[in-house]
């Protein structure tokens, strides 16, 4: 979220690696640019400097007009493919190797309740991706960038036994319910935020509760203190795409 979740990201990405080793990393990339949207500099920043195999997106993946231009060259960027203005349902697919020489597989779609009309049918969308990914695509991750806890729920369960690991966005606010499911699928209903949580998800205190008492609606911008990085590790057995663990990861910089 913003400057402050790039640089918290920045400073404990390398702590990550030494303690946990990830051979794939994914980060949801949609609030990188002030709160809403994504650069091109910011994804080349993810992608070259930090290494990041692939960024998922979600309800404000449009914000800066910019990343149309981007899209036909970023190929580790993944759309919400059901969203109403992504025109391609397999822009929400990449299919991306890992530095083990592992082949996986990130869809990334987003839900329908209390989000904006026009957006698809997660269900159908999802399966007909599915079906684009090659048997030998044994890890399969999926994004559902939703408001609703109960749809990211059931997607879960819905895939249960047929992806390795199902994760929700979007509501800024980590679960603690990270668990297996059928013993094959990873599963939390949010991974959370990583920025600012001296915020109401993300925004300055003053600015969320004067619109909250008010209704006027003024431009909203990222708080900057009590910076936290908020994430998920998966064990996922690259032969049969089974995950054997997920867990919560909780880190805070002591510098920023």
């Amino acid at each position: 979220m913003g400057k402050v979740g790039r640089r918290c990201l920045e400073t404990l990405l390398p702590t990550i690696r030494e303690q946990h080793q990830p051979d794939f990393v994914v980060v949801n990339g949609e609030n990188a640019a002030g709160g809403f949207g994504l650069t091109e500099k910011i994804y080349k920043s993810f992608v070259d400097q930090l290494q990041i195999d692939a960024v998922t997106m979600g309800n404000h993946w449009h914000d800066k007009r910019e990343i149309y231009g981007l899209l036909p060259r970023a190929e580790r960027l993944v759309l919400p493919c059901n969203m109403g203005n992504v025109d391609d349902d397999r822009l929400g697919l990449k299919i991306i190797t890992a530095k083990n020489g592992q082949r996986l597989a990130v869809i990334n779609c987003i839900g329908r309740a209390f989000m904006k009309d026009g957006n698809r049918d997660i269900f159908k969308t999802v399966d007909k991706l599915l079906e684009e990914i090659p048997s030998s695509v044994r890890i399969r991750i999926v994004d559902i960038h939703a408001e609703a806890t109960s749809e990211k729920q059931a997607l879960g369960w819905y895939l249960a036994g047929r992806v390795s690991l199902v994760y929700g966005t979007h509501s800024h606010v980590p679960t603690a319910d990270h668990r297996l499911l059928e013993d094959k699928t990873g599963f939390v209903t949010d991974v959370g935020m990583t920025g600012p949580y001296r915020s109401v998800i993300g925004i300055d205190v003053g600015a969320a509760i004067h619109r909250l008492l008010t209704g006027e609606k003024k431009k909203f911008e990222p708080a900057t203190a009590d910076p936290h990085l908020y994430a998920i590790m998966a064990d996922i057995d690259d032969d049969t795409g089974h995950c054997r663990q997920v867990q919560r990861l909780h880190f805070q910089p002591k510098e920023l």
